[in-house]
């Protein structure tokens, strides 16, 4: 028997160059949609205790509806916990401590406070400071000071496009 007969073409060294290309692509796009997540990472708001025994602050980061923030307290930015993850259509814009730091409250959307145990980051509830007149309201809140007693907030009442602020004050449950 003959082992005479047509042999197959030599394979073409472009197949490993076309591999390591398609390799390299999905490197990249893994590398790129990394440093998308990762890079939209930072802290916005910090805010020390009176007694500089607690912290509180507010972090943002990529999510599915575009950029959200969570709040954040503790006794230092490494021990602290989440306390609430804002949705991507609310933001915190700032942070207010009680006299004696037993609790936090943040501003969310210019009008809203949200109040938690500084200790043990329970939510201890919410309240429109001002009448939202819209989305995003024409007014905001500003300057927010607890009373010494912790059982009422002053702040100004500012129009958000102009100036113009006029105080305000409001009384918190203890």
């Amino acid at each position: 028997m003959s082992a005479e007969g047509n042999l197959p073409p030599a394979r073409s060294k472009g197949g490993a160059a076309v591999a390591a290309f398609f390799v390299a692509f999905i490197v990249a796009a893994a590398g790129f949609a990394a440093g998308w997540f990762l890079g939209a990472r930072k802290t916005v708001l910090v805010s020390n205790s009176p007694s500089h025994d607690g912290v509180a602050f507010v972090f943002e980061a990529r999510c599915a509806d575009g950029l959200c923030q969570s709040l954040w307290v503790g006794t230092d930015m490494h021990n602290a916990r989440a306390v609430e993850t804002l949705s991507g259509s609310e933001q915190a814009s700032e942070i207010a401590w009680t006299p004696d730091g037993g609790r936090v409250a943040f501003i969310i959307n210019g009008y809203q406070l949200r109040l938690f145990d500084a200790r043990t980051g329970q939510n201890l509830g919410a309240m429109a400071v001002i009448d939202p007149d819209g989305f995003p309201p024409s007014r905001i809140v500003r300057g927010v000071t607890f009373s010494t007693n912790g059982t009422a907030i002053t702040f100004d009442d500012c129009p958000r496009d102009h100036s113009g602020c006029k105080p305000g004050m409001v009384a918190i449950k203890k």
